[in-house]
C-alpha cells in the first residue's frame, strides 16, 4: 500500500467536534459536548439506552433536527467540509447521497402511493442521474442483496403489501444504492429475523470494506457491536462516556456504567429445572400441556386456497418448564400461542391442559381455565387499554377469579407491582406515560394477576434496552422458580433462549423441524435450517473469544 493511500485511510472521514443539541423546554441538553472521528473503512458502534441521545446524534450529523431542536455548539465535518455550514441545495445533495440514514419504522418512511422499486430508482437518479431502465436494474439487484426473495416482483409492490421486515430491507437498499461515503444505521435491523439481520449487517460491513466507506451503527444490541464493529462508543444522558476499540472494551470497560451494560448483555445460563422429563427428585414430572397434531389454516380471500400457518404441530410441557419456539417471521410461532389461549380457533388437533381438552370446550367452559392460562403480548402498548391506569389494567383479570378465590384487589395490585419490580407510584399512570420496559412489566403483571399455571410469552424481550432485557429475563426466571410457572417462550432472540428455556422447538413454515434440550440444540443441531439459524446468533462471549484469538467474523456466510 502506498504512503498516500495509507494516509487517506488514517485521515478521519467524518469528524464530530464538541457537538451539543438542545430541545425547547428540556431541562438538559440532548447532546452534550460529543466528539469522535470516523475513518474510511471503519465501523463505529454507538450504544446506549433509551434517551441517551443516539438517534438525536444521527439526525444532528445530517443537520436534520426537528423544529424544536437546535445545535447550540460544535461542528460536523465530512471530508473537512462543515455540514452545519451547508446551504439547502448542498444539504439536499448530501442527504441520501454522500451521507445516508437508515432508520426504523420503515413503513412510515416509504411513500404509500408509489412502488418501492420506483422509490429506490428516484433516489438513485436524483444523486447519480442515468436512465430509468439502468436505475431499475440496479434497484432490483440491491433488493436481492438485502435478502428480498423474488426482488423483481417485490420491486413492483407497494409498501402496504410488504411485511415489516421486508419494508425495512427496502429502506436499507434505498440507503445503500448511492454508495454513500458514510452510512448512519439507526437501529436499522430492529425487528428483523436473526438470519436477515446478519445478512444485512454483513452487506453493510462488506460494502464499507470494499468501497472505503465509513459506517455508524446505532443500536442497543452489544452483540451486533461485538461482531460487526471496529470501535464502540457508549452513550449516557447525551454524553459519550467511553469510546475505543471493541476488543479492548470487551476485555475490560473503563467505566462502571459500561461494565453494567456489558454484563447485562451476556448470556445467563438457564437454571436447571428439568434436563429430562424427570424432575431432580427422580420422579417423572406431570405433563401440564400436551399439544397434538395442531393445525391452523387461514383462507386466502377470493380463492379456495389456504395459508397453512400451523401444520401438524405436536409438543408437551411439564410443570415448571419453559419451552422456546424459535424461527423466522411467518413460521407460525405466534399463531400457536394464540391458539393455545383461544384467541384463534384451531382448524384441527388436540390441546390438553391438565387433563382437560381445551379445543372442545365452549367459551363458558373455557372461562374456568382462563385464569390458569395467560399470555404476555409482543406489543404491550397495543394490548393495554390507553384509557385505563395501571391499577385498572393489572386489576382487570381478577374478575376471572371465583367467589371463593376473591382477593383484596388493591392489595393484589400492589403485590403484582412489587413482583414485576415496578414502583407503587405508577399505579395511577397511563400506558403512554410508561417506558417500553415498564409497559412490558405491566403486561407481565396482568398475566400473573390470577396466579396462572401456564403463560405464553410472545417476544417479551424484543426491542428492549440492554439492562431492561436482562431484568425481564431475571424476572421471568425468578417468577418461574417461586411459582412453578410453566411457559411457552416465543422469540427470535436466541441469546434470551439460552437464558430462559429448558427446551427448544425450531419452527419453519408452520412445522417443528427440531426439538430438544436447549444445550443440546445449541451445541449440536441436526437440521440444516437449525444450523443456519444458530449461526445468526451474536453472543458476546463468542466474539470476545474470536478477537482474543485474532480472528474476524466471516462475513457473507449467511447469504
Amino acid at each position: 500500500m502506498s504512503k498516500t493511500m495509507s494516509a487517506n485511510q488514517e485521515t478521519p472521514l467524518l469528524v464530530v467536534q464538541n457537538l451539543s443539541v438542545q430541545f425547547d423546554g428540556a431541562d438538559r441538553p440532548a447532546l452534550d459536548n460529543v466528539s469522535f472521528g470516523l475513518r474510511r473503512n471503519e465501523v463505529l458502534g454507538i450504544v446506549g439506552e433509551t434517551g441517551s441521545g443516539k438517534s438525536v446524534l444521527a439526525r444532528a450529523l445530517m443537520n436534520l433536527l426537528s423544529e424544536n431542536g437546535r445545535i447550540t455548539a460544535g461542528d460536523v465535518l465530512l471530508d473537512n467540509q462543515s455540514i452545519l455550514g451547508m446551504d439547502d441545495a448542498e444539504l439536499r445533495r448530501l442527504r441520501g447521497g454522500r451521507l445516508a440514514l437508515i432508520g426504523t419504522n420503515a413503513k412510515a418512511l416509504l411513500d404509500p402511493v408509489e412502488t418501492v422499486g420506483s422509490q429506490i430508482v428516484r433516489v438513485l437518479r436524483a444523486h447519480r442521474g442515468g436512465s430509468k431502465r439502468t436505475a431499475w436494474r440496479e434497484a432490483v439487484d440491491m433488493l436481492g442483496k438485502v435478502g428480498i426473495v423474488n426482488p423483481e416482483r417485490r420491486a413492483r409492490a407497494y409498501p402496504h403489501e410488504l411485511s415489516g421486515g421486508m419494508a425495512q430491507r427496502v429502506v436499507i437498499a434505498m440507503a445503500m444504492i448511492t454508495s454513500p461515503q458514510v452510512v448512519l444505521a439507526d437501529d436499522a435491523t430492529l425487528g428483523l429475523d436473526a438470519t436477515i439481520q446478519v445478512q444485512v449487517l454483513d452487506l453493510l460491513v462488506n460494502r464499507c470494506r470494499e468501497l472505503g466507506l465509513g459506517a455508524i451503527v446505532i443500536t442497543h444490541d452489544l452483540g451486533i457491536v461485538a461482531h460487526f464493529c471496529d470501535k464502540v462508543a457508549i452513550m449516557r444522558e447525551g454524553r459519550i462516556v467511553e469510546i475505543g476499540p471493541v476488543g479492548k472494551f470487551l476485555s475490560g470497560p473503563t467505566q462502571v456504567y459500561s461494565s453494567e451494560l456489558l454484563d447485562a448483555a451476556k448470556v445467563r445460563p438457564t437454571p436447571i429445572v428439568s434436563k429430562t422429563p424427570e424432575q431432580t427428585t427422580g420422579v417423572k414430572s406431570a405433563t401440564l400441556l400436551d399439544v397434538a397434531n395442531l393445525v391452523k389454516h387461514f383462507p386466502i380471500p377470493g380463492t379456495n386456497e389456504v395459508v397453512r400457518a400451523v401444520d401438524d404441530v405436536s409438543f408437551s410441557l411439564a410443570r415448571g418448564e419453559t419451552l422456546a419456539l424459535v424461527g423466522e417471521s411467518g413460521s407460525g410461532k405466534t399463531t400457536i400461542g394464540q391458539c393455545l389461549v383461544r384467541l384463534l380457533t384451531t382448524t384441527s388437533g388436540r390441546v390438553t391442559f391438565d387433563g382437560d381438552d381445551l379445543i372442545g370446550m365452549s367459551e363458558r367452559e373455557f372461562r374456568q381455565h382462563r385464569r390458569r392460562i395467560q399470555m404476555v403480548f409482543q406489543e404491550p402498548y397495543v394490548a393495554l387499554n390507553p384509557r385505563w391506569p395501571v391499577a385498572s389494567l393489572i386489576g382487570e383479570p381478577l374478575a376471572l377469579l371465583s367467589a371463593t378465590e376473591s382477593v383484596d384487589k388493591a392489595k393484589r395490585v400492589r403485590e403484582l407491582l412489587d413482583a414485576v419490580q415496578l414502583p407503587a407510584r405508577l399505579v395511577d399512570a397511563y400506558p403512554h406515560e410508561l417506558t417500553a420496559g415498564e409497559q412490558k412489566r405491566v403486561g407481565i403483571a396482568r398475566a400473573l394477576a390470577t396466579r396462572p399455571d401456564f403463560v405464553v410469552f410472545d417476544e417479551p424481550t424484543t426491542a428492549l434496552d440492554i439492562r431492561v432485557r436482562a431484568q425481564i429475563i431475571d424476572l421471568v426466571r425468578e417468577l418461574q422458580t417461586e411459582m412453578g410457572l410453566s411457559a411457552l417462550f416465543i422469540t427470535h432472540d436466541l441469546n434470551s433462549v439460552r437464558s430462559l428455556a429448558h427446551f427448544v422447538s425450531v419452527m419453519r413454515h408452520g412445522k417443528i423441524l427440531e426439538y430438544g434440550p436447549t444445550e443440546t440444540i445449541f451445541a449440536s443441531p441436526q437440521e440444516e435450517y437449525t444450523k443456519t439459524l444458530l449461526k445468526a446468533e451474536l453472543p458476546i462471549e463468542q466474539s470476545q473469544a474470536q478477537r482474543e484469538r485474532g480472528e474476524k467474523r466471516l462475513t457473507g456466510a449467511m447469504r
